[in-house]
């Protein structure tokens, strides 16, 4: 897939209000690299960073060059596409071209759909009084408190109301280094700051603002490292009933949105589900899915 860089075309880039030239001490992008960069992003991830943006990538991409010792952006673009340690640093580089902002029961409006409604309809549809398996994926599950956040409601809530209901979530994302947070289930306060107490007391070790899972939580969530623009990756993600994207459409364009809710679409069972952010929509994206209204959120089934 090539990218279209002339989406927003331009004779140079625009400079956002209050920043001054030469006030950082930093090696500075050219407009010509930035272009190179944000092809060369856009095509490995879907990810589109606009004219804007631009010093917001030169001030990340900018912490690299200076631990790597590098001089200016050019030579670190070379680096990624050719160089021996591309490998090595392609992690660094996805954690500085994401945003990884999240927190314990963040979407509880989502939260209440899915336990309420999504999961007893589901669950009268697969095997009405026998066992079962609900299988939920992440796709954007950051550092993992989505991921486990789920893995508390089916346990408090779930659990009681269907004991022959097993459960599994799958978390992913584009961040080597948020994922082993995930894996590693501790957190500090700003994660669990509107953690009802009940879960917090009851399925958490707390000291000295550290806040670990217990493993009776982690051992039903498994996190990995992937990206949504990954069609071979894609393919691999089947059989889910329910997948939680939120706030992953709004860093692509229409193209790469078309290309991501289609393979989620694929990756979901008949009758399943897709949530997504409330700044998001599938207007003009998709037209494959059904939308329901749920109280203060929106949800979309796979017919």
């Amino acid at each position: 897939m090539s990218p279209d860089i002339r989406q927003n075309p331009s004779p140079s880039l625009v400079r956002p209000p209050g920043i001054i030239t030469g006030l950082s001490s930093g090696p500075k992008m050219t407009d010509a690299v930035y272009l190179e960069i944000r092809a060369f992003i856009y095509q490995l991830t879907g990810i589109y960073f606009q004219d804007s943006k631009k010093y917001l990538l030169e001030g990340r991409l900018g912490k690299r060059l200076q631990i790597l010792g590098m001089k200016d952006f050019g030579e670190y673009l070379q680096m990624i596409r050719y160089g021996t340690g591309r490998q090595e640093e392609m992690h660094s580089f996805y954690d500085a071209i994401t945003i990884n902002e999240t927190f314990f029961f963040r979407n509880e409006p989502q939260f209440e759909a899915f336990e309420k409604t999504l999961v007893p309809e589901i669950v009268a549809a697969k095997r009405p009084g026998g066992r079962s398996k609900l299988r939920v994926w992440s796709a954007a599950s950051s550092s993992g408190e989505e991921g486990y956040t789920l893995s508390m409601i089916y346990l408090e809530r779930l659990k009681p109301k269907f004991p022959l209901l097993d459960f599994e979530v799958v978390g992913t994302d584009i961040s080597p280094s948020v994922v082993e947070t995930a894996r590693k289930g501790i957190y500090r306060e700003y994660s669990v700051r509107n953690m009802p107490k009940l879960y917090l007391n009851k399925y958490f070790d707390c000291g000295e603002g550290r806040f670990e899972v217990h493993e009776d939580v982690r051992r039903l969530a498994r996190f990995d490292h992937m990206n949504l623009f990954d069609q071979r990756a894609m393919r691999q993600m089947m059989g889910f009933d329910i997948i939680f994207c939120a706030n992953v459409l709004i860093y692509f364009d229409n193209k790469s949105k078309i290309q991501v809710v289609s393979n989620l679409y694929d990756s979901l069972n008949k009758g399943g589900y897709l949530f997504i952010g409330y700044a998001e929509s599938l207007h003009g994206i998709s037209s494959a899915f059904k939308l329901l209204n749920f109280p203060k959120t929106v949800a979309y089934r796979k017919e």
